[in-house]
């Protein structure tokens, strides 16, 4: 059915022989040097979860149940990058070895429309659709498992070919072997088992000899699969119960984000997934250009092996379906359609002229992708990276950043080290979808970030998270049921510490706690508005008030500040408003050293002089003598309790 020689024309007219085998290895080089040329600099959120994984993580905790063979993949990547004495992350690694095997499919998937057609131009034109769809190449030069996962989609395509022609025993293992390595790419491949299934019904029809290919091709599929899961699931995660296993293989079908009734959305999310698979913008067009070459090339579409082309339409229809009701709009699902419409793709090319009209299409492809896909991965252009370079600018690693859910709670940690990111999604999930858990876990994270003494920085949208543009999919807030207003409640105790962030005019707003340092020498703590991580002991109860901090003193009342870094030489005295109704009105301020001890010798005595609020400013010298350095503050507003209140407004140092 294939010539040793493909034939190409030169510009004049004149024909030429190149080896089948060079022009497989010429187009892979291509390719690999296309896709290498234009990685992206601006990751995904998916992408920059495994980078991060593999750069951190040690290699039991890389297993994912929906793709089991990137992440340890990647870990092998990152030993040898290592043992080659690279430094730092192994982002580029990853993203090489995408674009390495990218071009490995996209040569591999030349050889088989060239093997099956005969036409060296028909395969070339399917094959260039594929390599420049925009899905295809994004992914190729993105950190995606959908690159490595196509390879064996593509050797799948080529066992059903053969299988077609002749059914043997020998193609039914390595089809089960390579659908296996399919599925530990991605999970969904597991759908490749229908094309399988009527491929085999088709080309074979003795009974006996059919269900012999089934049993050889389905016992290495459950070895290749069953062993690598189980192993993972028992012998690496320590499960012990088969529901554990099954939440861990189905937990994100579980979710509810993905799924549902396929409607009108749907539809309208299946015509918008498929056009951007093609192009960014314009795949409309080329796709329904796309269709009409099907249609007028259903002759060469005819001469298929039925086996083939029956594997291909379930190929097809099955992916469609399940792709329609989890999630159509998104492109990386598709590319597991592109190889088998590539290959219905040659096959039309070879009626008449149309495979002229194929390599043009194919050619304005490359013209509509390159400008997009270099602009998309041009980090200059990133926005999200600006408000993370921003943020990175004006804060600590030890600063909370509460983020909006995207890309920014994985930027901070992977381009700076911020690692102290949050946002509702991971509350959520922490918390197994509860809000009230999740709120609490949030006000406690602020509340630990504070009493440590470091900043706290809010988005805007992060208090009142908003809603998803009308073409995109929802937000974890809209997953969740979960209004604006009832996220901006979880934040109300914490507004009247918040001050705006010194950030660009042109970037979303955020909103900070400043840090302890910063606090105590410019305005001081004033609790009518929040405990600014101070911590209270030895009182029977206490309250913030409109009025400041009240509270009913025990045995050895004290107010502890968040931990100081401060020189005494630059503090001038110490200013503490209050008013009490306790009898006892003996009142003690302790400097904490450095070291977090405290001291008579480093403390400052005064009686309170009434029940009004009052104004008590101390005078820092003796200080100042005997100690050089500022670890904290130790208020005892009274030395005991006695039944009465204490209602402290503020507490500030004074600089010299």
């Amino acid at each position: 059915m294939s010539s040793p020689y493909m034939t190409i024309l030169d510009p004049i007219g004149k024909q030429r022989r190149l080896s089948p085998y060079w022009s497989v290895l010429l187009l892979g080089v291509a390719f690999a040097g296309l896709y290498s040329a234009t990685l992206t600099e601006v990751h995904t959120y998916d992408a920059l979860s495994y980078i991060l994984d593999v750069d951190r993580k040690p290699w039991p905790e890389l297993f994912h149940p929906h793709h089991l063979l990137y992440g340890p993949l990647g870990a092998v990547i990152r030993a040898i990058a290592t043992a080659l004495g690279w430094q730092g992350s192994v982002e580029i690694w990853l993203q090489l070895v995408n674009a390495v095997a990218g071009a490995i499919g996209v040569s591999f998937l030349f050889a088989i429309c060239r093997s099956v057609t005969g036409s060296g131009m028909a395969a070339l034109a399917a094959t260039l659709w594929v390599g420049f769809s925009y899905a295809y190449w994004y992914y190729a030069v993105e950190v995606e498992v959908y690159t490595l996962a196509a390879i064996a989609l593509i050797g799948v395509l080529w066992l059903l070919f053969k299988m077609a022609q002749q059914p043997t025993t020998h193609l039914s293992i390595w089809l089960g072997m390579t659908q296996g390595l399919a599925v530990l790419g991605h999970q969904t491949n597991v759908l490749l088992s229908v094309p399988i299934f009527l491929t085999i019904v088709l080309a074979e029809t003795n009974l006996q000899r059919r269900l012999r290919l089934f049993v050889s091709y389905l016992i290495p599929l459950l070895i290749v699969v069953g062993s690598a899961y189980l192993w993972v699931a028992i012998g690496v995660s320590g499960m012990r119960r088969w529901e554990d296993i099954w939440l861990w293989l189905t937990g994100y079908a579980q979710t509810g984000f993905w799924g549902g009734a396929i409607d009108g959305s749907k539809l309208i999310g299946l015509l918008k997934g498929w056009s951007a698979t093609l192009a960014f913008f314009g795949g409309g067009v080329i796709g329904l250009a796309g269709i009409g070459l099907l249609v007028t090339g259903r002759e060469g579409i005819a001469r298929l092996p039925l086996p083939l082309r029956a594997g291909i339409v379930g190929w097809l229809g099955v992916y469609g379906l399940f792709f329609l009701w989890w999630e159509p709009d998104n492109i990386e699902f598709w590319i597991a359609c592109l190889p088998p419409l590539a290959l219905l793709l040659s096959a039309a090319l070879t009626v008449r002229w149309i495979g002229w009209v194929g390599l043009l299409l194919s050619l304005s492809l490359l013209a509509l992708n390159l400008p997009t896909i270099i602009e998309r991965g041009a980090a200059g252009r990133d926005l999200q990276r600006r408000i993370a370079a921003a943020l990175a600018a004006i804060s600590q690693p030890g600063d909370l950043i509460i983020v909006p859910d995207g890309v920014l709670e994985l930027y901070l940690p992977h381009y700076w080290q911020h690692d102290n990111v949050y946002g509702l999604n991971q509350a959520m999930t922490a918390s197994n979808g509860d809000w009230e858990a999740a709120c609490s876990r949030i006000q406690q994270r602020i509340e630990a970030t504070l009493t440590a003494g470091y900043a706290v920085i809010i988005a805007d949208e992060a208090q009142r998270p908003l809603p998803a543009p009308p073409d995109q999919p929802p937000t974890p807030a809209e997953r969740f049921g979960l209004s604006a207003e009832t996220v901006a409640r979880c934040y109300a105790p914490v507004q009247g510490m918040l001050r705006l962030a010194p950030l660009p005019a042109d970037l979303p707003t955020y909103r900070l706690i400043p840090r302890a340092n910063e606090l105590a020498v410019a305005e001081g703590w004033d609790f009518r508005h929040g405990r600014w991580g101070w911590q209270v002991g030895g009182v029977e109860v206490d309250t913030l008030t409109e009025v400041g901090w009240h509270m009913i003193p025990t045995l050895d009342p004290m107010l502890t500040s968040p931990p100081l870094l401060l020189a005494t030489a630059d503090i001038e005295a110490i200013e503490v408003r209050l008013a009490t109704t306790t009898t006892n009105r003996d009142a003690q301020i302790f400097v904490i050293d450095p070291a977090g001890r405290t001291d008579e010798d480093y403390s400052l005595r005064f009686t309170l002089t009434g029940m009004e609020m009052a104004t008590y400013r101390l005078p820092f010298d003796e200080i100042r003598e005997r100690l050089t350095q500022i670890g904290g503050l130790r208020f005892d507003p009274v030395a005991l309790g006695d039944g009465g209140a204490v209602l402290v407004e503020s507490i500030r140092l004074i600089r010299r």
